[in-house]
């Protein structure tokens, strides 16, 4: 079992990566710049989720929408390490041909859409993780998931009992 302090270590990583991700679309709004950011924060997302799914029994009895959110982030993390695949994309801005009447959208970057992740590797297929992407993350900015993972969070410490109080 893993002591308090890792799970705060855990905690205060990803909302490290948050804060790193957010500077880093303010100044390059490109997705593989964003993915580095992107990933970092998943990782301790899911580091800090799988770790309290195995030391709390009441943390697995939680329902709402934070357990499907999670599942979505673990899937997508899964998919970005082990196809490779770029899972962000830059959506807005000027793009051609340009017709008119011009409108600039805002630059955003998204989650790409789950039929352009590559396929699982044999035996590794995920159902419930694609439907809980689709549902919970595909096609949402970037960083709009993960204000949400972290206020999942938010109410995880907040619950009477949990391992992150």
């Amino acid at each position: 079992m893993s002591t308090p302090p890792l799970y705060h270590l855990a905690l205060s990583a990803f909302h490290a990566a948050k804060i790193r991700l957010g500077e880093g679309l303010g100044i390059f709004h490109e997705a593989g710049a964003a993915m580095v950011s992107t990933m970092e924060a998943a990782y301790w997302a899911n580091a800090l989720d799988l770790r309290l799914r195995a030391d709390d029994p009441s943390y697995m009895q939680l329902t709402g929408d934070g357990p499907e959110l999670m599942r979505a982030l673990r899937f997508v993390r899964n998919r970005a390490a082990h196809q490779l695949p770029l899972v962000v994309e830059t959506t807005g801005g000027l793009r051609a041909p340009i017709t008119s009447p011009i409108i600039v959208m805002p630059i955003v970057v998204c989650w790409v859409e789950a039929d352009s992740l590559p396929a699982a590797d044999r035996g590794h297929e995920d159902p419930k993780g694609t439907a809980c992407y689709v549902k919970w993350i595909q096609g949402r900015s970037v960083q709009g998931v993960m204000q949400d993972v972290g206020q999942w969070f938010e109410s995880e410490r907040s619950r009477p009992g949990s391992l992150l109080s």
